[in-house]
């Protein structure tokens, strides 16, 4: 729910989760890096929320850890440590006995009523044990001081060793011993796991080593495209709240059911750049039991917000001749495959249109050619003028076309660059960047992330000598009429049907912006005819 905000139920698992502002004091970076690529349920506190798996390539781990390392924010402002506290930050941890353990903390901590520990203990918090090869130890110290400094209330972590004085400005002991205690409690916690806490930092500093490129920059896009802010806090990073994900209110009328079942247990790329093509988000694979999955099937079968769809379809078996027809005009003549892939050819903007059959409801698909912004306005699928005739065509040839594909995968943000959106804009760059930059590139260098799965290298928008040769004329027909119309590339799409005519000369405006370029010197007589137009 925390993605799919169009359902508008409310979750409160954002205050049990990690906050992450302060990720790069709070874990030992040889486990993050083996836990994004392997999670596994670390709090029992959270019911049957989980970490979901995003399946990350080795380098998109190392760049999501090495971004987090740089978070050390703490929640809100604190006075300074205790001066006992701050002068035992930098020791390593020594050697504790379990005698000397008990007699200083055996009988005076809740610790256990929450925590497990060698078996003993409640079932609500993380194993202690583990806590060696998770956490880093001076962390440690300054969570048990504080630990609504690091965004955990007090209703699940009370603190037992210190409270902040009457006038905020420092820390009083409510333990005896308080600083002692602390140090005594983290050394033997940090003796379990010694050989694990070494193996998984020897495999993280292996990775890091092959893979230089995996910046911070990069993590930091990773994390923001994956919006790992929507089930964590964080202090200056916000979750994206609209168009993050699918609108769910209606997948009753559009999803298979069997389909949808099976997409829950182990999903797959559908979009392979992200629901917004180019912003990098992935449904992650929340490792659900078949029960579970069968009883959110069921849930989201029963969405049919505004039940009726606009017009009604009837499916009709095709003559082999009418097969032929239909998949000449799907890959040759129209610009479906500009963002689609049929048979292994095309583009990764949308859906891999092969086993559509499987996916979605013939009705479903109609509408969608028909009209794409009635049926899903939040889509930047254009609207092809096409004949009723040829609409019903596509639509039954893609029911009744059948031929395996291969498992579709994600375009990964650690390899190709994300388009920076701005959700509330509507100029000439905010919409290069919705509807042109998948191809043609962010700066127009004709290097978007679609480029390379074209049969034609896109134009580059940023030449000025190709783009002061074309008339601005050319430029709006090109744009509202799809590049088929000018005897170029069929694959580029025509947005006449999606665009007014305004913000069509506005995306010629800024492809002047992009060139540095007027049109050819014949054609500028015509600028005040063609501002009117």
């Amino acid at each position: 729910m925390n993605c799919h905000t169009d359902l508008k139920i409310s979750s409160t698992l954002r205050e049990f989760t990690p906050d992450l502002s302060s990720a790069g004091l709070r874990y030992n970076s040889g486990y993050l890096f083996d836990f994004l690529k392997n999670p596994v349920k670390v709090r029992q506190h959270i019911g049957s929320a989980r970490m979901p798996d995003f399946h990350l390539t080795e380098k998109e781990a190392v760049a999501l850890v090495r971004f987090l390392e740089t978070q050390r924010q703490i929640t809100g402002r604190w006075p300074e440590l205790p001066i006992a506290i701050k002068n035992q930050l930098d020791d390593k941890p020594q050697p504790v006995s379990r005698q000397q353990f008990d007699h200083l903390l055996g009988g005076g901590l809740l610790c256990l009523t929450c925590h497990t520990l060698e078996g003993k203990g409640g079932n609500r918090a993380v194993e202690l044990a583990n806590v060696s090869y998770r956490l880093q130890p001076a962390w440690m110290k300054s969570y048990l001081v504080a630990p609504s400094m690091f965004g955990v209330p007090h209703h699940i972590m009370p603190a037992q060793f210190y409270e902040r004085t009457n006038d905020g400005k420092g820390f009083e002991e409510t333990n005896p011993q308080a600083a002692l205690k602390i140090r005594v409690l983290t050394d033997y916690l940090f003796s379990f796991n010694g050989q694990k806490r070494n193996t998984l930092n020897q495999q993280y500093e292996a990775s890091k080593a092959a893979f230089p490129d995996a910046t911070t920059e990069v993590g930091k896009e990773i994390f923001i495209a994956f919006n790992c802010a929507a089930c964590h806090r964080h202090q200056t990073l916000q979750p994206r709240l609209q168009d993050a994900a699918p609108d769910l209110t209606q997948s009753g009328k559009y999803a298979a059911e069997m389909w949808l079942q099976n997409y829950l247990k182990k999903p797959v790329a559908i979009r392979p750049f992200g629901y917004r093509p180019g912003e990098g988000s992935r449904m992650p694979d929340f490792r659900l039991s078949d029960e579970e999955a069968k009883t959110l099937t069921a849930f989201l079968s029963s969405r049919k917000q505004n039940d009726q769809l606009p017009l009604d379809f009837h499916h009709q078996k095709l003559s082999a001749f009418a097969k032929r027809k239909a998949k000449l005009l799907l890959t040759e003549k129209l610009s479906c495959l500009g963002c689609h892939t049929f048979e292994g050819q095309g583009g990764k903007i949308g859906p891999d249109l092969t086993q559509i059959r499987l996916r979605l409801q013939p009705k479903y698909v109609y509408n969608l050619i028909k009209d794409p912004k009635k049926v899903t306005p939040h889509s930047i699928m254009p609207q092809i003028p096409m004949r009723e005739e040829t609409v019903q065509l596509i639509t039954n040839f893609l029911f009744q076309h059948d031929q395996n594909v291969s498992t579709p995968t994600y375009l990964s943000p650690a390899e190709y660059p994300l388009i920076p959106f701005d959700g509330k804009a509507a100029d000439g760059k905010s919409n290069y960047l919705k509807y042109c930059a998948a191809c043609h590139g962010n700066e127009g260098r004709g290097n978007g992330f679609n480029a390379k799965f074209l049969p034609t290298k896109p134009t580059m928008h940023a030449d000025p000598k190709h783009m002061s040769q074309r008339p601005d004329d050319t430029l709006y027909d090109g744009i509202f009429s799809g590049g088929y119309i000018l005897n170029k590339s069929h694959t580029m799409p025509p947005w006449g049907g999606s665009l007014p005519a305004g913000s069509i000369r506005e995306l010629v405006r800024y492809l002047r912006l992009l060139c540095h370029c007027q049109g050819p010197s014949w054609s500028l007589d015509n600028q005040a005819k063609y501002a009117t137009r």
